[in-house]
Parts: structure tokens; sequence; C-alpha cells
């Protein structure tokens, strides 16, 4: 396709350009993606370096990930710190969990629990299950923020409902903490939140 930018206003010859533009990007970190589901990490690891370079957030989490656990390098816990926090910064929910796991544990940075707290509450307010139902389990220890009996169970409910299959337990351990009108209270909340996350605008994932 010819295009003869002087019958096309600035602003429209942008609009027709970004699809060639992200093109090879997308078709990059589909290629990494399917490099790493087949076990070759190699060839996932240097796409995925390219695509992180651009400030690909999927790609990001992924080298994150390939240091952290070892996946054909060396455990690099201050690598896989820096692209976790990259694609974090970016709100890719994955990689704020794993942030707040490297921040409680101490790999990677200084161990430090308010931080890993905070990390935690933005993936799971990003629709992490697993980040929601650490977030519960936080508020009823008091790790990393103040202890929350209403808040945990707001958010194990909510962990629940999204399928993670411990939760249900953990919030049964809360019961003799809350009245039934508090419990009440902790479900108008976890409903107020699930009603929101469903209705959010949902750009395409990285």
């Amino acid at each position: 396709m010819v295009l003869n930018n002087r019958c096309l206003p600035r602003p429209a010859l942008i609009v027709l350009l970004l699809p060639l533009l992200s093109a090879p990007l997308l078709a990059d970190y589909e290629t990494g993606l399917r490099a790493y589901k087949r076990n070759n990490f190699s060839s996932a690891r240097t796409e995925f370096f390219h695509e992180a370079m651009l400030g690909h957030a999927g790609a990001q989490f992924y080298l994150g990930e390939i240091h952290e656990g070892g996946v054909g390098v060396a455990v690099d816990y201050t690598s896989a710190f820096k692209w976790y926090h990259l694609a974090a910064r970016q709100e890719h929910p994955h990689a704020q969990r794993r942030l707040a796991y490297l921040y409680s544990q101490g790999l990677g940075t200084d161990q430090d629990e308010a931080k890993a707290f905070a990390w935690y509450l933005r993936s799971a307010d990003n629709g992490d299950v697993l980040g929601q139902l650490e977030v519960g389990l936080r508020y009823r220890q008091g790790k990393g923020t103040g202890k929350d009996p209403l808040q945990a169970y707001k958010w194990l409910t909510i962990s629940a409902s999204y399928g993670d299959p411990d939760a249900l337990a953990e919030r049964g351990l809360l019961d003799a903490d809350l009245s039934a009108a508090d419990r009440q209270k902790a479900l108008a909340l976890a409903r107020g939140w699930e009603q929101r996350w469903e209705n959010r605008d949902k750009p395409d994932a990285p």
C-alpha cells in the first residue's frame, strides 16, 4: 500500500501507520512466548529482551520470571527485581505480585514488608487472584500493614470468587473475629469491588 502523505492530515497519517509500527513488536513478543512454552529459553530470552527494552510489560515480566527461577540462566534476583519493577510500574498484576514477594523475602533488594504489602495490594486491585489471597492474609495477620479483619474478609471473599481454592478456608478463620453484621459489611465491600472490576475498561493485555 502506498500512502500519499500530501493528501492526509498528519493525525490521520499517524493513525494509519500505528498498526504497521506496532505489529513487529507484538510479533516478537508472541515469538518469545511460543519459544518459552516450548522450553526454548535461549530464544525466548532474546525475544523478550528486545521487547522489554522497548517497554513491553509482558516481556519485562517474563524476563523477571526467567531470572528469578533460573530458567536457562543462573538465578539472579537483582535482575528479576529490576524487570519485575519495570513491569509493575506499568500495572502488570503478576509482576506486581512477584515484586511484592521479592520485597517480602529481601531477594534482590532490601527486605521491606510495608513495600511488599503495597505491591500486593496493587496486584490485588488489578485482578491478580493470588495477590488478593495474600492481601487478605496480610490484613488478617497484620503483616506489612495494620490488622483489619473486615478488609481481610473482603479480599479473601474476592479471591475465592475468582477461583483461589484456599481462600474460603482462610476466610473461615476470621469468623470468630467478626460479628455477623461485620461479615455482611465485608461481603458488601467485596461485591462492590467485583462490580467495579467487571465494569472496568478492558484494554488489550500486554
